[in-house]
C-alpha cells in the first residue's frame, strides 16, 4: 500500500461531502422535481431541517473507514466494523439504510463482524458509497486493492453485486488519483476485469456501457440494469447498486473536465442522489487533489456541516505532508 498525502485524503474526504450534501436534500425525487443545475452549483439547499451543506451516512461511514485506516495504517476489517458501528452505538447517523443498520446492529449485539452483512439477495449500494478513498491507498490497480476493497465491503453486505461495486468505485477512483485518462472504454473495460471474478453481471453491463453513453435512452439503460422486472415504470436511480455503479460512471465519462457538472448530472438523475453526489464528487476531488473556492460553486466547501471528524483526521499520523 502506498501513503497518500494529507491534502488528497482531505481534499476527497471533503468533495465526498460536498456531493452527498449537495444531493441530500433530493433523495428519493424524481429528476422532474429536483432543482436545476445551475441552481444545485449556486448553493446548497435545506434538508429535512438541518442546515444547509449537512452530509449524511455517506459521508460518515466513508469517515469512519478512512479514520480506522489512518490509524491502522491498513484496511483493518475488524477496526473498521467497529468504527461503523459506533456511530449506530451514539444514534449519530443521518439518513440511514436499513442493510448498514441491521449490520451495525448485529455488530452492536453480538461483537462478530464476519458475519454482519447483508445477506446475498440484499444488493444495496452501501458498499459503493463509502470505496472511493480507499483508491488512494495503491498507486496501481492490483490484487490487493481488489480484495481488501471487497473486504471492506462486505462488512456491510454480503452480495457479490454490492462487493462489486464497492470494488469498481475504489478502481475508477484509483485511476483519477494517479492521472489516467478517462477514455470510456479503456476505462470501463479496466473495471469490468476488475470485478468480474466477483460480479460477472456487473463486469458485462460496464462493458456495454461506453456504447450506451450517448444513446437517448441512457438513463432507462442506467436504472433499469440488473432488475428482472424494473420497480418503477419510470426510470430513477434506486439504492440497488448497479444503477449506481453505472450513473456514477456515467456522470464522471460523461463530464471528464468539470466537477460540478459531473455532480449535478448525477443529482439530477433522481433517486438515490445523495449516494451519487458523493460518489461522483469523491472521485473527482481525487483528479483535482484540492477544492479551489475561487470558481463558482466552489464556496460550497466552506459551508459544509459537521467538519469535526475531517479536522481530527487532518492532525493524524501517519500521512504525509
Amino acid at each position: 500500500m502506498a501513503l497518500p498525502s494529507k491534502s488528497a485524503v482531505l481534499g476527497t474526504l471533503l468533495g465526498g461531502a460536498i456531493g452527498d450534501a449537495m444531493g441530500a436534500p433530493f433523495e428519493g425525487l424524481w429528476s422532474r422535481s429536483i432543482p436545476s443545475a445551475e441552481s444545485l452549483a449556486e448553493s446548497f439547499h435545506e434538508y429535512h431541517g438541518y442546515p444547509n451543506g449537512q452530509y449524511t451516512d455517506d459521508t460518515q461511514l466513508t469517515l469512519a473507514t478512512i479514520e480506522s485506516i489512518v490509524d491502522r495504517r491498513e484496511p483493518d476489517v475488524a477496526d473498521i466494523a467497529r468504527n461503523i458501528a459506533e456511530l449506530w452505538r451514539h444514534q449519530s447517523v443521518i439518513g440511514p439504510g436499513g442493510a448498514c443498520t441491521r449490520a451495525a446492529e448485529h455488530y452492536l449485539a453480538t461483537g462478530r463482524y464476519n458475519d454482519m452483512g447483508a445477506p446475498e439477495g440484499q444488493a444495496g449500494n452501501g458498499t459503493a458509497m463509502r470505496t472511493a478513498a480507499l483508491g488512494l491507498w495503491y498507486p496501481e490497480v492490483s490484487e490487493s486493492l481488489v480484495s481488501n476493497v471487497a473486504d471492506v465491503s462486505r462488512i456491510t453486505h454480503k452480495d457479490t453485486r454490492s462487493v462489486a461495486g464497492g470494488v469498481v468505485v475504489a478502481l475508477a477512483a484509483n485511476q483519477l488519483a494517479y492521472g489516467k485518462e478517462l477514455e470510456s472504454r479503456s476505462l470501463c473495460s479496466m473495471l469490468a476485469r476488475g470485478c468480474e471474478a466477483i460480479s460477472p453481471e456487473l463486469a458485462n453491463l460496464l462493458r456495454l456501457l461506453p456504447d450506451r453513453l450517448q444513446d437517448n435512452e441512457l438513463l432507462e439503460f442506467i436504472a433499469f440494469s440488473g432488475q428482472a422486472e424494473p420497480e418503477f415504470e419510470e426510470p430513477i436511480i434506486s439504492p440497488f447498486v448497479i444503477p449506481t455503479v453505472l450513473a456514477s460512471i456515467s456522470s464522471l465519462l460523461l463530464h471528464p473536465n468539470s466537477w460540478i457538472d459531473a455532480v449535478t448530472f448525477a443529482v439530477r438523475l433522481g433517486g438515490d442522489v445523495d449516494t451519487l453526489g458523493a460518489i461522483v464528487r469523491s472521485c473527482r476531488s481525487m483528479a483535482r487533489r484540492r477544492i479551489d473556492t475561487a470558481k463558482p460553486g466552489y464556496r460550497c466547501a466552506r459551508f459544509i456541516q459537521n467538519q469535526g471528524t475531517r479536522r481530527k483526521i487532518s492532525r493524524r499520523n501517519p500521512l504525509s505532508n
